[in-house]
């Protein structure tokens, strides 16, 4: 007789069971087309043996953001049409704008999280999709973080390992000098050549890939939010006989590069249509910024010496 009393409730947990798995197995991605277009703001004409800054301005969807192949599929795609215009050689240093790898946190989910019109809305998919994950992460953090500061640490070792793993073989394979924009990260750290994440607190970390693939040095890390209110950061890269500074302002404002002989730096920041990042936590602010040009797709500006007036060439379609 008790076995008959409980056999209802074994049913229900037995049915519950089959709702959850069937709700986390992984459903097909559907067919994806990625906007590989971009427009070549200015050039200088070909590089030929000499050191050049090519600063990029990717427009990237939360769709791009499903494996580290979809966002390496649009970054090459900017890549090779700046090799074809002859702006690539050993000695370019490309720059990329900073949150690029933070939206590594959306990869590896199902096909509604990329639908999603909101950032709030996407963060729900994330929780249903992540229960357990998200409590556990959450009961193991300093203090009560928020829902977007939880999915980050969450994420975090994964999107280390994404990003490094991404930005290395691109650096690689076009022997470039990467300015791979930066990640939030907990406590990152590099150790043996690898990009490592702890438990402390949130830091925009900027590696720069060598054309080995191997990071250089040690990458710029600023607390987030800010300790000291309107500190600016620079970081310095030398190649040949080119000196890059990037200025960044803590994780609120889209950081600055030039080459020396500039007088002033020119803003990167991602194009497209990415939640802002004030909406993911409490210590980003706003990451739009006004686009400067209507060209369409991705933006490229390829630059020696002082920044000369913008002149925008026609997109190309792949």
């Amino acid at each position: 007789m008790r076995k008959l009393q409980f056999t209802p409730v074994l049913l229900i947990l037995a049915l519950l069971l089959g709702i959850h798995a069937n709700w986390r197995a992984p459903r097909a991605g559907g067919h994806y087309l990625a906007d590989l277009r971009s427009t070549l703001i200015h050039a200088e004409g070909t590089v030929e043996a000499r050191a050049n800054l090519l600063i990029v301005r990717p427009e990237l969807f939360p769709s791009d953001y499903r494996s580290p192949d979809h966002l390496r599929l649009k970054l090459a795609a900017i890549l090779d049409r700046a090799h074809d215009n002859g702006l690539l050689n050993e000695h370019s240093v490309v720059a990329l704008p900073d949150q690029i790898g933070t939206w590594l946190l959306l990869g590896g989910e199902r096909s509604e999280l990329y639908g999603a019109r909101s950032l709030s809305e996407a963060q729900a998919w994330l929780l249903l999709d992540n229960p357990h994950r998200m409590a556990w992460t959450w009961l193991q953090s300093e203090g009560f973080p928020g829902v977007g500061e939880t999915l980050l640490r969450m994420k975090a070792e994964k999107m280390a390992r994404d990003y490094q793993q991404l930005f290395g073989s691109l650096a690689r394979e076009y022997r470039i000098t990467l300015l791979a924009g930066s990640l939030l990260l907990p406590e990152p750290r590099v150790e043996n050549g690898r990009l490592l994440t702890g438990k402390g607190q949130l830091h925009n970390f900027a590696p720069v890939f060598g054309p080995d693939g191997n990071l250089l040095g040690n990458p710029q890390a600023q607390a987030c939010p800010a300790r000291v209110a309107g500190q600016v950061a620079v970081q310095e890269i030398h190649v040949q006989n080119m000196k890059v500074l990037v200025s960044r302002e803590g994780c609120r404002a889209p950081s600055l590069v030039k080459s020396a002989g500039m007088q002033s730096g020119m803003a990167l920041f991602l194009r497209g249509r990415l939640w802002p990042l004030e909406d993911l936590t409490d210590c980003c602010g706003a990451s739009a910024f006004v686009q400067e040009s209507t060209g369409s797709g991705s933006h490229l500006l390829s630059i020696q010496g002082a920044s000369p007036p913008l002149a925008e060439l026609p997109a190309e379609d792949h």
